[in-house]
């Protein structure tokens, strides 16, 4: 079964039929911790943390769509350790003009265009 891991407030309004890890007021990087933690629990991505190519220096918002899976699936754990490292690492330099109310209703937009077709 699929679990949506996001902290976006849109994705969760328009996912509530569907098993949904919903992390509010969390970062970016605290979504890729939980799913982290679902995948050493035998989880495997069934998205990219870092579809879309926005780093966590340019959107707080993120959605991840994970599945349990038989066996530790080691090819995620990389993915998804590499992922952290790299989030880690963007947050040095976040521009913080994004920190607004349109620009985040914005980037919630984009993650949920983003990710709408895997859920």
């Amino acid at each position: 079964m699929k679990l949506i891991v996001t902290n976006n407030p849109l994705v969760y309004k328009n996912s509530q039929r569907k098993k949904i890890l919903y992390l509010e007021n969390q970062d970016y990087l605290d979504v890729l911790i939980k799913v982290r933690d679902y995948i050493h629990n035998n989880y495997q991505l069934l998205t990219h943390p870092l579809s879309s190519n926005f780093l966590a220096d340019k959107t707080f918002y993120k959605t991840v769509v994970i599945e349990e899976s038989a066996n530790l699936d080691l090819k995620s754990i990389g993915i998804i350790e590499d992922a952290i490292i790299l989030v880690r690492n963007s947050l040095l330099n976040r521009d913080h003009r994004i920190n607004t109310d349109k620009i985040k209703k914005d980037l919630q937009f984009m993650d949920y265009e983003i990710i709408k077709q895997a859920l």
